[in-house]
């Protein structure tokens, strides 16, 4: 006999973070308090209290419990509670309805929901290393000329 089903959501104070528990790699549980530097190459969820840095491979998502007193690099960030410090994300920067960041958004994609709070600046500026360069348009252009 099993205590968890396979295919049972994994619910973040009434909002279903992914459709299966296999894709949820680590969490940070409501009542966990992390001081310190966090590395990961896998998806994280916050639901818990981290002060610090964190630098995370893949996507991290702090949850409606979510408290985050820390610096974050990650390829996606996701927030949904609460981010004090600067956000660096290589793909895409969110803020979901009451989430709150106090901070900078360094990303080339930034979506800010209706219900959000966000006090901060933000750079879009595209970086060479993060985007690939493609360019067959510019020998094209060279050419016409």
């Amino acid at each position: 006999m099993s205590v968890f089903k396979k295919n049972e959501d994994i619910k973040s104070s009434n909002y279903v973070a992914h459709k299966n528990v296999q894709n949820v790699k680590s969490l940070i549980g409501k009542t966990l308090f992390i001081k310190g530097d966090i590395r990961s190459d896998e998806e994280l969820l916050i639901e818990g209290k981290v002060e610090g840095k964190l630098n995370v491979k893949n996507r991290i998502i702090v949850g409606k419990n979510g408290i985050v007193n820390a610096e974050i690099k990650a390829r996606e960030v996701i927030i949904r509670g609460r981010v004090n410090g600067d956000v660096n994300a290589s793909y895409k920067v969110e803020i979901e309805p009451e989430g709150v960041l106090n901070g900078n958004i360094f990303s080339q994609r930034v979506h800010l929901t209706e219900g959000s709070i966000f006090k901060g600046n933000i750079d879009m500026s595209s970086k060479d290393k993060d985007l690939p360069v493609d360019k067959s348009n510019e020998k094209a252009k060279e050419i016409k000329k």
